[in-house]
């Protein structure tokens, strides 16, 4: 799959559907289902490239890209003194500046939930597909 994704996919584990689903917020309708995060994602990207091109045949208009729909990148946040001294503590012990410690922080934390949140998805999954199969067996 040549070129640039630009519009955002989100995932959640449903469990009407005993799986991962996709979607693409920019296109309304558009969704994928997989068996884990990452085959829902690539499979919601095939799907809304199609519904482009199809928009693009019929000269309909396209959404704009909303990866980074209007973030800048910059964040003004008001934190109590004794914390942004702490903060500030830990930057100078790991050798780097206050702005770099922060988003280290903030990635890990922001990885952290998400994986957790994938996590859940996948026990909830597991666990249903074994009640399932000993309702059927029994």
């Amino acid at each position: 799959m040549a070129g640039s994704f630009g519009y955002r996919v989100v995932v959640e584990w449903s469990e009407e559907d005993s799986c991962f689903v996709a979607r693409v917020p920019a296109l309304p309708g558009c969704a994928a289902h997989g068996s884990t995060p990452e085959r829902a994602t690539h499979e919601a990207v095939v799907a809304a490239r199609g519904i482009v091109d199809a928009m693009r045949a019929h000269g309909d208009p396209i959404p704009s890209d909303d990866v980074s729909a209007g973030r800048s990148g910059q964040l003004r946040l008001r934190i109590p003194r004794s914390l942004h001294e702490h903060l500030t503590r830990l930057a100078a012990l790991d050798g780097v500046s206050l702005n770099q410690e922060l988003v280290a922080l903030l990635a890990a934390g922001a990885g952290a939930r998400s994986a957790n949140r994938v996590r859940r998805g996948a026990r909830r999954g597991r666990a249903q597909k074994g009640s399932r199969q000993k309702s059927t067996s029994a």
